[in-house]
């Protein structure tokens, strides 16, 4: 069935590939040589489709190859494999050598203070949000199942941003 299908899927005087439209609509003979055929006697030149037998010597050659020698280039290939993956890739990516030129730049890591207080600042702006939100959900007469996401949510960006603010006092309080 197979091979059916790929004759009737190429050209019959070039050998072609017929575009799908052709081919759905049954015709075998592609638009340039429908062209060729109706304007001038010319033939169009012939591809070099593989034959049958050529396939079959094909499939001979491949298997001459002797085991041992596919057994060699599989044990390498195997050896490259693990290699690569138990070797750290040669260069860090382009994303880690940004992050640690903007950390270096901000000098974050350098005192002692700046952990403590970047945790204070989390914790008091998640506070902060969870207070400010139960306030509005006892005003408004909602469930706390409404307002336990954004409750989440608003909290954990507080809290992030209160601790950038915790992290450049305690910067600020450094120098």
């Amino acid at each position: 069935m197979a091979d059916s299908v790929a004759v009737r899927a190429r050209c019959e005087a070039c050998g072609r590939g017929l575009p799908f439209e052709e081919w759905q609509r049954g015709t075998t003979v592609c638009r340039t040589c429908s062209n060729v055929a109706r304007h001038a006697p010319v033939a169009a030149p012939r591809q070099n489709i593989p034959l049958a037998s050529d396939y079959r010597a094909y499939n001979q050659m491949v298997d001459e190859v002797p085991d041992e020698l596919l057994d060699e280039l599989l044990a390498a290939l195997e050896s490259e494999a693990q290699a690569r993956r138990l070797s750290p890739p040669a260069n860090p990516t382009r994303a880690d050598n940004i992050l640690k030129d903007v950390l270096d730049e901000i000098g974050a890591g350098r005192s002692q203070a700046e952990v403590p207080w970047a945790i204070w600042g989390f914790a008091g702006g998640f506070a902060l949000n969870v207070l400010i939100a139960k306030y509005a959900q006892m005003a408004t007469g909602a469930s706390i199942g409404e307002f336990l996401v954004p409750m989440v949510f608003g909290g954990v960006i507080a809290g992030l941003t209160c601790g950038a603010i915790g992290w450049g006092v305690a910067r600020l309080r450094e120098h």
